[in-house]
């Protein structure tokens, strides 16, 4: 059980989002990627996501955060502060779309 009443480490937060990732067949990929911290793309029929080998955990997290803010989530269980974070990033991105 994670710390019940106190709020994810950030590495507890990127295990389960990397769990995540993997509970809906997201592959996961690091790689030197030259200045860009990464995010989701689908290559080869298949869904991916790339993280930068040199970012740092919290950093990491906003690669998976967004990266998960895009697939649909809705019939999938998913811990509620894993959740919230996630629709957190999703809502942040649609602002920032709307500019």
């Amino acid at each position: 059980m994670l710390n019940a009443g106190f709020p994810m480490t950030d590495t507890q937060l990127l295990q389960e989002l990397e769990a995540l990732a993997e509970r809906l067949s997201i592959e996961v990929s690091t790689a030197n990627l030259e200045g860009t911290p990464g995010g989701l793309c689908r290559y080869g029929g298949k869904w991916r996501v790339m993280v930068e080998r040199r970012l740092t955990v919290p950093e990491r997290v906003e690669v998976f955060l967004k990266a998960l803010s895009r697939m649909p989530l809705e019939d999938m269980f998913v811990v509620p502060e894993v959740r919230e974070r996630i629709e957190e990033m999703a809502k942040g991105e649609r602002r920032k779309a709307k500019g």
